[in-house]
């Protein structure tokens, strides 16, 4: 990190931060679990920054030995509980050749858009998302001539580990919805599909206010617990997006996921005759 930061090789520093682990410091009593984790943040040019060191060792050596215990993170990890969307995150701060970003290129560099993956990784297969649905919602969804849906969705890689449907409704940040979205034998009804035109399904930067909101140049305002930074709730390593009547692909498909953790398809889009195709499947483990 020292020689891609000494060298002014910012595309080298960014993808070192974001496939890597940084050292934050903490008072001996959190380290020692008698008081929780805070995080540790300095004024500069009238911003606030979070300070975080390339290595335990560097950290030692930036503040002269001050701070001698840190927890130590995965960026990705840091970024999905950042504390707030205007504070911005500083890496070797007291080195020689420190390296600052502001709050919205954290929030970028953690969470790319769909189209950037795309751009990334053109041979890749098109990401999946999708998006639960209460039980009153199927039957409408069925009997519509069009299939559309806006809201907020998920990356389905990213809850494909959870078995349990309140596990997937809580990684979601819907858990104050669980009563509405569980069916009467406590499963789970999944709305999902392939990606078509990832600039359609973007990326919901903003905050809980208008403040919040401009300090990472997003598009979005909503109520807590809205993280604004692309991630479906803080310390959560869900991916989310959101659309807006957006028109389904052919092919997506609705599940049921069972308490057991077995799922089960439903129903299947015919995007050719603008019909849902029932299917009767056994539950998939």
């Amino acid at each position: 990190m020292d020689a891609a930061a000494r060298a002014g090789d910012t595309a080298r520093c960014l993808a070192l931060l974001r496939t890597g682990d940084l050292a934050l410091p903490i008072t001996p009593a959190a380290a020692a679990g008698d008081e929780p984790a805070a995080w540790a943040t300095a004024q500069a040019q009238g911003v606030t920054w979070v300070l975080a060191y390339s290595s335990v060792e560097r950290m030692q050596q930036c503040t002269r030995g001050e701070a001698t215990h840190a927890r130590v993170a995965p960026f990705l990890e840091l970024a999905a509980g950042w504390p707030d969307t205007r504070v911005g995150l500083a890496v070797d701060a007291g080195a020689e050749h420190p390296f600052f970003l502001e709050s919205g290129t954290v929030a970028r560099l953690a969470a790319p858009t769909l189209a950037e993956d795309r751009a990334a990784d053109p041979d890749a297969l098109p990401a999946v998302v999708q998006q639960l649905l209460r039980p009153a919602d199927v039957p409408v969804l069925l009997a519509a001539s069009q299939a559309r849906v806006s809201g907020y969705v998920h990356h389905a890689s990213d809850v494909a580990h959870l078995g349990a449907p309140t596990a997937l409704v809580d990684a979601v940040g819907r858990a104050a919805e669980e009563d509405e979205l569980l069916s009467d034998t406590g499963s789970v009804t999944v709305l999902r599909w392939a990606v078509v035109g990832p600039e359609l399904v973007r990326t919901p930067l903003g905050g809980v206010d208008e403040e919040r909101r401009d300090a990472v140049a997003g598009w979005v305002v909503e109520e807590e617990p809205f993280t604004g930074t692309g991630w479906a709730q803080p310390d959560s390593l869900v991916r989310e997006y959101r659309v807006q009547g957006l028109l389904l692909p052919h092919g997506a498909e609705l599940w049921e996921l069972h308490p057991s953790g077995a799922q089960q398809a439903r129903a299947v889009w015919d995007g050719v005759r603008e019909v849902w195709s029932l299917v009767v499947t056994e539950a998939q483990p």
